[in-house]
């Protein structure tokens, strides 16, 4: 099988993944907001700052992306073009991620969650483009990142509009089931990222999200769980950010 005749065949089956997920949409229900989605558990104030933790505990997103723009910036681990630009757009998707959501849990309603899901499809984007770009091929790394940097803030702005909540849900956990098929389906090669390393901490960002109540109560009221979910994600971010150090030896 020629290298040309199988990078077609990883690009067909990536279209075919695609329409699969269009298709999935169209018959899903519509999804509400819930409200109570809001009612964080750690809503204390610190410093005049309301729910300081679930705010503050978004700094960890900027200073992981900090770094990675860094590294990126500073060409430690030679990338492809397209690979860097993808990640370049991760990164900066998680900057405004730690903006956006410390807005949002400052004040959590329906407007200001806007602000916090539109950078997190940025970030997204960049994920899958660079995920794209490695394991199936570099045209179809930009062409998922062009993709999702279309539908991804459009899925928010389309739950904002209609209150239909399904894009926005197919964007999200669409993208984490695609990264899963290629991480099982496709061999490693040269990708330098630690996808493994991300989606594991993505799944346990989740956990402490949906046990945000349950952990406020074990431990006393001390900490809730949706804290624990931003520095989860975060360190994520940090896997594939100390992913773009040189190997040792690589660069004197």
């Amino acid at each position: 099988m020629t290298l040309q005749l199988l990078l077609d065949r990883r690009e067909g089956f990536a279209l075919l993944g695609i329409a699969m997920a269009v298709g999935a949409w169209i018959f899903l229900p519509e999804i509400a907001q819930s409200q109570e989605y809001h009612g964080f558990a750690d809503q204390r104030a610190f410093l005049g700052v309301p729910n300081a933790a679930d705010v503050l505990s978004n700094l960890a997103f900027v200073v992981v992306a900090v770094l990675g723009l860094w590294r990126l910036a500073a060409d430690e681990l030679p990338l492809a073009p397209t690979i860097k630009f993808s990640m370049n757009i991760f990164f900066v998707g998680l900057f405004l991620t730690g903006f956006g959501s410390a807005y949002y849990h400052w004040t959590p309603n329906d407007q200001t969650l806007v602000w916090d899901r539109l950078p997190m499809t940025i970030a997204f984007a960049g994920m899958l483009g660079a995920l794209f770009g490695e394991r199936i091929s570099r045209r179809a790394g930009i062409a998922m990142l062009l993709l999702m940097l279309v539908v991804g803030p459009g899925s928010v702005f389309y739950w904002k509009s209609t209150g239909d909540l399904s894009v926005y849900g197919m964007v999200q956990f669409g993208a984490m089931a695609a990264v899963l098929l290629i991480l099982l389906l496709i061999g490693k090669g040269r990708d330098p990222f630690p996808w493994w390393q991300l989606m594991a901490w993505y799944v346990l960002a989740k956990v402490l999200e949906s046990a945000d109540t349950a952990i406020w109560i074990a431990t006393g009221e001390t900490f809730a769980g949706h804290a624990l979910k931003h520095i989860a994600a975060a360190i994520g971010g940090l896997a594939i950010a100390n992913a773009l150090r040189p190997v040792r030896g690589q660069r004197a």
